[in-house]
């Protein structure tokens, strides 16, 4: 089969981007990228389920966790795959979070049972790991809103209803970082802090169950 390649470089990412970055970038690059991000992500997690799951599953502290994300990141995918990102942004900088949660959206959305049943069946049961105070957040935030949760999954990156269902989420956001600093991130790292974390929570209830 013919490959292609998509590189990135990981880099250490700010939770809160900077409104002014932010605003100075115009709308349809920022949507752009990602579409590219999601596109790629989605690729990778396709083609390398086991090594998405063994990456997911790993303290993104530890030394294996940064060997396998940056392995990760330079592999090839399919030809098919590659046309499916946007031409302009087929080459990018992209910092570990973004990747994870890519990669994270992508494998809860593999399954016939809809994912707000199953978010809702595992808000009940077993905690999910957490390896920082963002991760707690974003945890909490799940399990007390399983079902926003999954509505954030469903919607289009860079839209007005990923917007909308973030706005509902905030409320429970806040109040799972009451006891803490609040948590001021762009909509592509609090999306890929909660994918992560539904992930985890998903994971949680399959290593209960075994």
């Amino acid at each position: 089969m013919m490959r292609a390649a998509f590189f990135a470089v990981i880099a250490a990412l700010a939770i809160a981007a900077p409104a002014q970055a932010q605003s100075a970038r115009p709308e349809r690059s920022v949507a752009l990228q990602r579409q590219a991000v999601a596109a790629w992500t989605a690729c990778i997690a396709d083609e390398f389920g086991d090594d998405t799951a063994t990456l997911l599953a790993l303290d993104y502290r530890s030394d294996a966790y940064d060997d396998l994300i940056g392995d990760m990141a330079q592999r090839r995918v399919s030809q098919r795959c590659f046309d499916a990102m946007p031409r302009a942004y087929r080459s990018i900088r992209l910092s570990g979070l973004p990747f994870a949660g890519g990669l994270a959206e992508r494998a809860i959305e593999a399954s016939a049972t809809p994912l707000r049943e199953r978010l809702t069946a595992a808000s009940a049961g077993a905690e999910a790991p957490t390896f920082s105070y963002t991760d707690q957040v974003a945890s909490c935030t799940v399990r007390g809103a399983p079902d926003l949760a999954a509505r954030l999954f469903a919607t289009e990156v860079e839209t007005a209803e990923e917007t909308a269902a973030l706005q509902r989420l905030a409320p429970v956001i806040n109040y799972c970082a009451r006891e803490g600093a609040a948590i001021e991130a762009s909509p592509l790292a609090m999306r890929a802090m909660l994918a992560t974390a539904a992930w985890r929570l998903l994971a949680a209830q399959e290593a209960d169950g075994a």
